[in-house]
């Protein structure tokens, strides 16, 4: 939210607050503060100060923790450590992360764009072929990995001049294409990570489309299939381990090298509060930042910080955001993540 955008707000409010204020005086209640002109200016500063106590987001942590990040969702903005809307962009977006050169590559149901900090368009992507897009990645060669879905899901790899230089069929195994998958990435092996959202597994695939390996999350251990374990987010970890977030499955899972599961966090272990678990990061300090679909309501806790010890330790609320698609976290306490 841009500076002019809160203050307009911020006015609407005090219009409304002001308003409240006038109201109470004629209150016979308060008849005694009739014709003050000192008593109703201590009114509307008292009703004002309550109203500015309230951030529009507010970010908590027990051990100090403060973070920076770019959102996705009905809402495209980045916050900084100071609670402080820097930076934000219309419409409802699906995908974001903010680049080495301070761009924004932002998705949308219909395309992918890339954003410099003044909101210029510098490049994009529209398909052509399938319903809609789901995610991008800017890739190390300066490509973008695109994730599409429709009669043929696939992922694309796109160059600097939007043409498309390789494509991925992938097998989602639904004929839901909304819930064909999510969040699509490339691998530094060069194989592609895919997590099917409304289907219990993850896949692995190699460049021309086949399945390496799947993530199965409808074990038993998970609750089986009546778990209902749609897969929203997938990282690969640099020890070869993989770790999952399932959306509906209100949890989160981790595989080792080998496919074994070896970990597993449900929302009934932190009080309920992993409600729909869908954007996932994983820090330098080995802790995960998820964001929580399904938190909608004002005081819904937005993103989580999580310890693989399963203690929370940061968490992110905005009354302003009713859900968070994906997340960047791009500094914790001022250190570059």
């Amino acid at each position: 939210m841009t500076r002019i955008s809160q203050i307009t707000i911020c006015w609407v409010h005090l219009s409304v607050l002001a308003k409240s204020a006038n109201n109470m005086l004629k209150n016979r209640e308060y008849a005694f503060l009739r014709g003050n002109n000192s008593s109703r200016i201590f009114v509307l500063l008292v009703t004002v100060l309550l109203f500015a106590s309230s951030s529009w987001g507010q970010q908590k942590s027990e051990y100090g923790i403060r973070h920076s990040v770019v959102i996705s969702g009905p809402k495209t903005f980045e916050f900084n450590e100071n609670d402080e809307i820097v930076w934000e962009f219309d419409g409802r977006s699906k995908d974001i992360s903010k680049l080495a050169n301070g761009n924004y590559l932002v998705t949308y149901r219909d395309q992918v764009i890339e954003l410099d900090p003044s909101k210029k368009t510098v490049w994009s992507y529209t398909q052509l072929v399938n319903a809609e897009i789901m995610s991008a990645q800017r890739l190390t060669d300066g490509n973008t990995l695109v994730t599409e879905l429709g009669e043929h899901p696939r992922l694309v790899e796109v160059d600097q001049g939007s043409k498309v230089t390789a494509i991925i069929p992938i097998q989602p195994e639904t004929d839901n294409i909304h819930m064909q998958t999510r969040m699509g990435r490339k691998l530094s092996n060069g194989n592609y990570l895919v997590p099917h959202r409304i289907m219990p597994f993850a896949k692995e695939y190699d460049r021309r489309g086949n399945v390496v390996r799947t993530f199965r999350v409808d074990l038993p251990e998970l609750g089986g299939a009546e778990a209902k374990n749609g897969t929203f987010a997938a990282v690969r970890l640099d020890d070869g381990s993989t770790v999952v977030t399932c959306a509906s499955g209100n949890r989160m899972v981790i595989f080792d090298s080998n496919g074994k599961l070896v970990w597993h966090l449900s929302s009934e272990e932190l009080g309920g509060i992993l409600n729909d678990v869908c954007g996932l990061q994983v820090l330098k300090s080995g802790n995960f930042v998820v964001s929580c679909y399904g938190n909608q309501a004002e005081d819904g806790l937005k993103l989580i910080e999580v310890t693989p010890d399963k203690k929370i330790v940061w968490t992110y609320q905005n009354q302003t955001v009713k859900y968070v698609h994906n997340l960047h976290v791009l500094s914790t306490n001022g250190q570059p993540e």
